[in-house]
């Protein structure tokens, strides 16, 4: 249901503003508005509450602090506590010098981990090419310095001599290659060449796409057997320095998250205050703070607002005035087993104050829907399971426990429909004794399509009913009438419907008909000519439920199908693989076709008939943060 709010205004001695805002934010129950008279200076009277020069440089610098603090709390890795770092208060010079500091500490322990990390990826990579390489010891140019330089070549002949004819000429011929293969593929070439060469032989090789073999930092300009020395020595040592930096790492997160989180809280609910100033209004001596709270939270709030403020405040609260109700926030309250279902209401506008929430109606007839399409106690199960496991696991918070009671209800509504129709993952079910307590709907499609009909003209016509007593608690009398004669008309049709079918007796088509006309004629005195046209969209509802027996009927042939194939391709494995993926693609468009026609039955042809959007959210003033 909807639940009934309360204007309510808190009033007391100006002094008093700042502990009301504060003690009304820790309550987090008012939605704030600002008072009518507030919006401009009125002599002697209310006005708004124009914000200092202090307090408008105070909240600037308290975003900035709260920008700076969150972007250096994001990506910090959950650690245990440490020891907590003192913080300034946030908002000051203070309090973003630290912050600034400790955010260069935090890259720099970040810089060290990245940096060791990469050292180990080359090493891994690059090891097993300088072992190839070590052997190849041959001698240096004529004329002092040089430069080895590794390469890595596929084992092609061509391309090693093209390289070393080239280096030769770039060199005058004073450079030696030698080659060693390192596996079946690959070959490592050893070049020396003149120190001053050393530019010209590097682009020629990134010239010809030829990966050059590059040591580490620390071994930079040592001779390869040294380098190898060293990078043996290091490697042994690195994964410790590795874990040594990620504690560091750690250490700092342990110590700095929570004083980040307390700084954040604290600036966001003074920040919060601060910003609330623009909805109070004030005299020259009292303040008026003006918003929504739900009825039944008023005493409770009345009574602490006493204690908290030692009764030199005062709230009043009233009843929404005529012409209020599109301000009004709405509030949603339903009993626990309801209650998932309101997030189904997520893709629509919030229910209008007043109106009627479609909560509970959603609960009754969307896992009906869903339920008469999967139809399948074999997927129900398979369904009931993956629910129970989803809330197990808690996965999605709050919002995944929802989703899985709706599919929860879903499932168990496919599982007694499978019951009624006979069917166990399509007709292997019957293969072992299963029968339908109603009809088989792969054989009796007439019935299916009865069935879905009439479903609509229950679902389209409790949708009529709740517009017709809609209009009439509105006093729209003349809407109220011609939602009432569609009513009727719906009525008649069905029970001659019922007649024609053979359910009821025949003798009845005349006067169901009569109802019929009657309802037609009702209408029009309500509607006008229009009515006509909402007569026959009414009508074109109930149609668009066929469309419940199409999906229906198509997931129980699919499951047929996926069982012939079972038993009839062979090698019978074959078979098995191929029945068990249709019956996966089956479970998978049961799931989506069955939602999203049921959903856009309640949205377009059962909300059409009486819902009112465009209510407000409710949104107390609180601890956000």
């Amino acid at each position: 249901m909807i639940v009934p709010m309360s204007k309510v205004q808190v009033m007391g001695p100006r002094r008093l503003l700042s502990p009301a805002l504060a003690f009304l934010q820790r309550q987090g129950v008012l939605d704030l508005r600002t008072p009518p008279a507030a919006t401009a200076r009125m002599p002697g009277f209310l006005r708004a509450v124009a914000a200092s020069e202090k307090e408008r440089a105070s909240g600037g610098a308290l975003e900035e602090a709260l920008t700076a603090a969150e972007r250096l709390l994001s990506g910090l890795p959950p650690a245990p506590r440490q020891p907590e770092e003192p913080l300034p208060p946030p908002g000051g010079p203070d309090f973003l010098a630290r912050l600034a500091s400790l955010s260069a500490e935090r890259h720099g322990l970040e810089q060290r981990v990245a940096s060791l990390e990469e050292e180990q990826r080359l090493l891994g990579r690059y090891r097993p090419v300088l072992l190839a390489l070590a052997p190849l010891t041959g001698e240096l140019p004529r004329g002092g310095k040089a430069r080895s330089i590794g390469l890595v070549l596929q084992r092609d002949g061509r391309t090693l001599a093209m390289l070393e004819g080239e280096l030769r000429r770039i060199t005058d011929g004073n450079c030696t290659v030698q080659s060693r293969a390192a596996g079946e593929q690959q070959l490592v070439v050893l070049a020396t060449v003149p120190e001053e060469r050393a530019k010209e032989a590097s682009a020629l090789l990134f010239e010809h796409g030829v990966e050059e073999v590059w040591l580490p930092a620390r071994c930079a300009g040592q001779p390869l057997p040294e380098a190898l020395r060293l990078l043996q020595s290091w490697e042994q040592e690195l994964p410790a320095q590795v874990s040594a930096a990620r504690d560091d790492l750690l250490r700092f997160s342990g110590r700095v998250r929570p004083a980040l989180r307390r700084a954040i809280r604290r600036g966001g609910r003074r920040l919060a205050q601060l910003e609330a100033l623009a909805s109070v209004g004030e005299t020259a001596h009292a303040f008026v703070i003006t918003g929504w709270v739900p009825r039944a939270r008023v005493p409770d709030l009345e009574h602490r607002l006493g204690r908290a403020l030692a009764g030199h405040a005062a709230l009043v609260a009233y009843p929404p005035e005529p012409g209020e109700e599109a301000d009004v926030p709405v509030v949603l309250e339903n009993r626990a087993l309801l209650h998932p279902f309101e997030r189904l209401l997520a893709l629509v506008p919030p229910p209008a104050y007043g109106s009627i929430d479609p909560t509970p109606y959603l609960a009754i007839f969307f896992p009906l829907l869903f339920g008469l399409i999967l139809g399948d106690a074999g997927f129900g199960l398979v369904g009931i399971a993956a629910s129970l496991a989803w809330r197990w696991r808690r996965w999605g918070g709050a919002a995944g426990r929802d989703y899985a009671a709706i599919a929860l209800a879903c499932s168990m509504s496919a599982v007694a429909f499978g019951l009624v129709f006979g069917e166990f993952f399509g007709d292997l079910g019957a293969r072992f004794g299963l029968r339908p307590l109603l009809f088989d709907r792969r054989r009796g499609t007439l019935s299916f399509l009865g069935i879905a009909l009439g479903v609509g003209v229950v679902h389209v016509g409790v949708g009529i009913a709740l517009g017709a007593v809609t209009a009439l608690r509105h006093r729209h009398l003349r809407q109220g009438i011609d939602r009432i004669g569609r009513l009727v008309l719906l009525a008649g049709v069905a029970v001659a419907g019922l007649g024609v079918a053979g359910v009821v007796s025949r003798a009845v088509l005349v006067p169901a008909l009569a109802v019929g006309g009657a309802g037609v004629l009702l209408s029009l005195a309500g509607g006008g000519p229009m009515a006509l046209l909402d007569v026959v969209l009414s009508l074109g509802n109930v149609l668009s439920y066929a469309r419940l027996m199409a999906l229906g009927l198509a997931s129980a042939l699919l499951g047929e199908v996926a069982n012939r194939l079972a038993t009839t391709v062979r090698p019978l494995a074959v078979g098995v693989a191929l029945a068990i993926f249709l019956h996966a693609v089956n479970f998978t468009l049961g799931l989506v076709s069955p939602f999203i026609a049921s959903l856009r039955l309640h949205y377009v042809e059962f909300f059409e008939k009486f819902y009112e959007g465009g209510g407000r959210r409710y949104r107390p003033f609180g601890l956000t943060r």
